[in-house]
């Protein structure tokens, strides 16, 4: 009984008009706030500077934190076909379609930084080899979720979400904690080089006063949960703090130089590669 009220189709029957707006406008400003990644990415065709570990925790946290609104917003999909109205409707999802193309914003980033710079002679063999690793195991994890969610859907077909719920709220938490540990690397990869390299100033400038909105978007949306806003507020702290480093590096730094240096670096272990896996050929032959 309490269940069935929580999850009345009351509670979005009178939307926000400003909260509607404000979650609409954020909607197309996390993907867009992603685009000046991934153009980085395909200019420089290199993933330098962008640590494989920040890439797949960020994944899994994206990952999980859509598993999350998912479940979170099926008493909202639920209202749409019994209830609502388009405006209704549109309302009761601006949180999970916030959420999915930040999903895809950032996943993207992953794909772009795998098979991108695949071929590129800018990007470290080394570290693209382990780029792939991560990327086949963030497919692996998302894939055991998806089909642990359609297990859970069909313990709970009979019309209670206990199940469903409890598996919403472990994603809300896993997201937030990878959301805070997925700086870690990052902050330690830009400190030892000290510059950007491919991850986009433009990009944290957007996204860290973003994130702070969009938090407080989420909290506001009707039936919200902490397990839907938590990631992204606990991001938005540790993306300035990144943020901020880069700006330092940039303006003490000879950051020029200190890029072109990593560029011939990469070149130099390239071709020692190469080197390396002709050698081994000619012995086989």
């Amino acid at each position: 009984m309490e269940i069935a009220k929580k999850f009345s189709c009351k509670v979005y029957q009178q939307p926000d008009v400003f909260t509607f707006c404000l979650g609409f406008l954020l909607a197309i400003g996390i993907f867009v706030s992603y685009v000046p990644q991934h153009i980085k990415v395909i200019k420089r065709r290199s993933s330098e500077g962008l640590s494989p570990a920040f890439l797949l925790l960020g994944s899994l946290s994206a990952f999980s934190a859509l598993m999350n609104i998912f479940i979170v917003t099926i008493p909202a999909r639920r209202c749409c076909v019994a209830q609502l109205n388009t405006y209704q409707c549109a309302n009761s999802l601006v949180g999970f379609v916030q959420i999915l193309l930040q999903a895809v914003g950032y996943i993207l980033i992953f794909v772009l930084c795998v098979f991108g710079t695949k071929h590129s002679i800018r990007e470290s063999k080394t570290n693209h080899h382990k780029l792939t690793l991560n990327f086949y195991i963030f497919v692996a994890s998302a894939l055991l979720d998806v089909l642990f969610v359609v297990y859970l859907f069909q313990i709970d077909k009979k019309g209670g979400m206990e199940s469903l719920l409890f598996f919403a709220d472990i994603s809300g938490v896993i997201s937030t904690v990878l959301a805070i540990i997925q700086y870690i690397p990052q902050i330690y990869t830009t400190f030892m080089v000290k510059h950007a390299g491919s991850l986009s100033l433009p990009m944290m400038c957007l996204q860290t006063p973003g994130g702070y909105v969009w938090s407080y978007s989420l909290y506001s949306q009707p039936n919200s949960q902490w397990s839907s806003w938590l990631p992204y507020f606990a991001a938005a702290n540790l993306q300035l703090v990144l943020l901020l480093m880069c700006v330092y590096y940039k303006m003490y730094f000879p950051t020029k130089l200190t890029e072109a240096n990593a560029e011939l670096r990469i070149a130099e272990e390239n071709m020692s590669h190469s080197i390396s896996h002709a050698d081994e050929n000619t012995s086989l032959i």
